[in-house]
């Protein structure tokens, strides 16, 4: 089985925006009660943009954001 190429797209453009959404529903979901409608589909939707963004970017974890802690923080 080929593997056909996505059409002439902006990527950066739509990864962009997908970076955008992903923003939004993690704040939804942090304002969501626990086992709500709200949260779940947040959920659902974050492992979307993360799947779509691994599709045109070829990085899993391309749209999460990286840890922050005291050991990456500059001296």
């Amino acid at each position: 089985m080929t593997r056909r190429p996505l059409p002439q797209i902006d990527r950066d453009a739509i990864v962009h925006r997908l970076r955008l959404c992903r923003e939004a529903m993690v704040e939804l979901r942090m304002g969501s009660p626990p086992r709500s409608l709200g949260r779940a589909a947040a959920d659902q939707m974050i492992e979307n943009i993360d799947e779509l963004a691994w599709i045109l970017t070829g990085e899993r974890d391309h749209l999460v954001a990286k840890g922050h802690g005291r050991a990456l923080r500059p001296k």
